[in-house]
């Protein structure tokens, strides 16, 4: 466990040394600087400097130091920004760690460390590091005042001092001023005589979109199995040492407040802790609750945040006025003190990778920061990935333990399939709702129950098809379809938001026979106000939250049951806890099993396992509709028993015997280029490259090398796309041929910048 230890700098007595620093730039080097005497300081490792590079002035991460004379050569440090680091040692070594593991330049992995700002380039010679790279906001504040002298002021003036007094201070004199009808002016001039003080105070800028603090929540008994694994956990956070476990608990069993029960342990024995969840639309209902037992105690962080309110919780977590983190993905960087237990809930989902540089796994690396600070880590999820329930079964790390049921003894929802080709052979054509699932949606909304709709397509219609020709309108940078929105009135491409108007006729044979195929979520909701024109459709979708409180504005209108039946893609599938619904349909099931993709049947089941658990969370039993083309697939088999444990059986036969995950490591290599056939020679020429490594460094079969070839979505954002996917028993031998080809293509002068790496990547399109 950390300590939160603030190494000041060094005090010299003579001669400084160098230092070593890494800059947020997409380059695998650090520069050493010489610290010279004037400063009198040699910075610590985690703290920042302001350094010249090249013609400019950036703000560097010093990452090591030393105290032998530097050589005569090197430019000097300009100044030293912090007199603590603002890293922790802990928290570099993390960077490190990630920066070899994942193939990212440090400095890139140091930037998404810390909040937007803080590796700001100076925009001036006059340079100040306080105002322009410590991001706080202050405001001229009234602090105090005297009462003293009342005779000589107006009786308006004596009218505010009286005011004052029934103020908490310091308090802002622009508020002040409002809410009393005067202006600051004449707040100055009362500072003037003495009269009050006028400061500049830090502002606070809060990220919660009701500041008031709910009220404190009812601590809930907990049943049997839930008191056994808080045992488990307390035995070893007593222990003080790194642990992990996966809590494999069915939905609606209880995991929360396991969750909240092990955090209050650590917080009386004055650690913090901190707890990951996959989407953002979780924060508000999770740090709602966590609010309700922790107060102000709780911090959250996530992309939805302004810089301003990001900055002031990362602050507020640095100085540990902020025991309990909640967060997204690049929240298991905050620099939390004394941190004891970090939890990652619903470790399953993929939003946890990050699909840009540089691309880490925030649970692998919760595992790796829980191993270095010494804490325990809690993974919690009702569809496991395959590889951590197989490692836990085969190697007892993590050590499992299992909810078999859900509390107060509540039943799990009755799981129906619906087979769509019957129901196209019914009625002849294809349809949007089946029989069944209509049926029950009109009893549901009779009883006034609430219902949840699941399809994983946003906007109107997936294509357009002209049925005189047969040519699609696609996107002019991608190689997909262009999406019809009908919100917008446009044509969008889901990749890199290219727009096109609706056309009116085909654009390759001047026909008017323009017909929309498929329907994403905007269609659902249309046909579903007009089939119950007396219920009140909702929808969430990227496109409906796109504006700032939007998400949480939807979110609490269905939680408050002023919403019927809500519409959304997968976003309402991730660990919503709503007891009003007793109905989930899901109207594509099968759709992710057509991706090329060796986990698309694994993200079928938890897709669907987890939509279906929405479902029967309050007094009232729950049904589900699996509508869907093929519902003999195992996946959907096992997703209508809620059967983790089929699933599991076949899906590992089937890795096994194509020496997938968890059976090989992968490496997804990606090549990528405005031409095609240059593109390709340059794919081809690392793939031959690899192949020499691979005699050196590994062998018999133990690497397999497949490719160059098309990847699934050929050319994304104007550029084609040509991948290897590498195939290893032991992943070090994948990044040691990694790294040696990499190193032959920099010699020959190849260009990196279009080469993308993708370790363990959790996506092959």
């Amino acid at each position: 466990m950390s300590h939160g230890n603030q190494f000041s700098t060094v005090k010299s007595s003579g001669k400084l040394g160098h230092i070593q620093v890494s800059f947020p730039l997409p380059i695998f080097q650090e520069f050493s600087y010489h610290v010279p005497p004037q400063l009198e300081t040699l910075p610590v490792p985690g703290a920042r400097v302001l350094v010249p590079f090249g013609s400019r002035k950036l703000i560097g991460i010093v990452v090591s130091t030393s105290q032998i004379a530097s050589r005569a050569d090197l430019k000097e440090v300009l100044r030293i920004l912090d007199p603590t680091p603002i890293l922790s040692p802990e928290l570099l070594e993390l960077a490190r760690w990630i920066s070899r593991y994942y193939f990212a330049p440090l400095g890139e992995v140091l930037r998404v460390m810390l909040p937007p700002g803080l590796l700001a380039k100076p925009s001036s010679s006059d340079f100040r590091p306080r105002e322009k790279v410590w991001p706080v906001k202050t405001r001229l504040a009234i602090t105090s005042f005297q009462t003293s002298d009342l005779l000589s002021l107006t009786p308006r003036q004596q009218e505010l001092i009286g005011l004052l007094e029934t103020c908490d201070l310091p308090v802002s004199a622009n508020q002040f001023a409002r809410k009393n009808a005067c202006s600051t002016s004449t707040l100055k001039k009362l500072a003037a005589r003495g009269v009050l003080v006028l400061e500049n105070k830090q502002i606070y800028r809060s990220p919660w979109i009701d500041p008031t603090p709910p009220p404190p929540v009812i601590h809930h008994p907990l049943n049997l199995d839930q008191q056994k694994i808080l045992q488990a956990i307390r035995k070893q956070l007593v222990d003080k040492d790194f642990h992990s476990m996966l809590i494999h608990g069915i939905t609606g069993s209880g995991k929360t407040e396991i969750y909240l029960n092990a955090i209050s342990l650590i917080v009386q024995s004055g650690g913090s802790a901190l707890m990951l969840v996959p989407e953002i639309g979780l924060t508000p209902q999770i740090s709602g609750q966590f609010r309700g037992w922790f107060g102000s105690q709780v911090a959250i962080l996530h992309s939805g945040l302004s810089e301003g309110e990001r900055f002031d919780e990362w602050l507020r977590i640095k100085e540990g006025k902020a025991k309990v983190v909640i967060g997204t993905r690049s929240s298991v960087f905050a620099p939390v003190l004394d941190l004891g237990i970090i939890i990652v809930d619903e470790e399953h989902d993929t939003s946890y990778k990050q699909e840009e540089l540089p691309r880490y796994h925030a649970r692998d690396t919760a595992l790796k920061r829980g191993q270095l600070e010494r804490a325990l880590v809690v993974l919690g999820s009702a569809t496991p990935q395959l590889e951590i329930y197989h490692s836990s079964v085969e190697k007892g790390r993590p050590q499992t333990a299992i909810l078999s049921r859900r509390i107060l003894n509540r039943s799990l929802p009755e799981v129906h399939i619906a087979d769509m080709r019957l129901e196209f052979e019914k009625h002849g054509k294809a349809l949007i709702l089946s029989d069944l699932l209509r049926q029950l949606l009109e009893e549901s909304l009779k009883r006034h129950e609430q219902a949840l709709l699941l399809l994983n397509r946003r906007g109107y219609s997936t294509a357009l098809l002209c049925r005189s020709c047969g040519s699609t309108e696609t996107c002019k940078n991608c190689s997909i379809s262009l999406t019809y929105h009908l919100d917008r009135s446009l044509l969008l491409c889901h990749y890199c938001g290219h727009t096109r108007p609706l056309p009116s006729r085909c654009r390759d044979c001047g026909k008017e026979y323009i017909y929309f195929l498929g329907e994403g979520t905007e269609k659902v909701q249309e046909t579903l106000q007009n089939l119950f024109p007396q219920a009140t459709i909702g929808r969430l979708d990227r496109d409906t939250v796109r504006k700032k409180g939007s998400l949480n504005k939807i979110l609490l209108n269905f939680g408050k049951g002023t919403t019927d039946v809500l519409v959304g893609t997968q976003m309402i599938a991730k660990g919503h806890d709503f007891p009003g619904v007793t109905l989930v349909g899901i109207l594509t099931a099968d759709q992710g099993l057509r991706l090329p993709d060796f986990r698309a049947a694994e993200r079928t089941f938890q897709l669907l396992t987890q939509a279906a658990g929405r479902a029967g969370r309050g007094e009232r039993n729950g049904n589900v509709v699996i509508q869907t083309y093929y519902p003999n697939h195992y996946s959907l088999k096992a997703a209508r028993l809620q059967d983790y444990s089929l699933f599991f059986k076949k899906e590992i036969e089937f890795r096994r015997r194509f020496q997938y995950p968890p059976f090989s490591a992968l490496v997804n290599l990606l090549v990528q280029g405005k031409h095609r056939e240059p593109t390709l020679n340059q794919a081809n020429n690392l793939c031959r490259i690899l192949l020499e490594n691979r005699k050196q460094i590994s062998a018999g079969k133990r690497i397999r090398i497949l490719g160059p070839a098309p990847a699934p979505l050929e050319r994304i954002k104007g550029e084609y796309r040509f991948q290897m996917l590498i195939k290893a028993v032991q992943r070090s031998e994948a990044l040691q041929i990694i790294r040696l080809g990499l190193k032959n293509l920099s010699q020959q002068g190849a260009s990196l910048k279009k080469v993308t790496i993708d370790v363990d990547p959790v996506s092959l399109l």
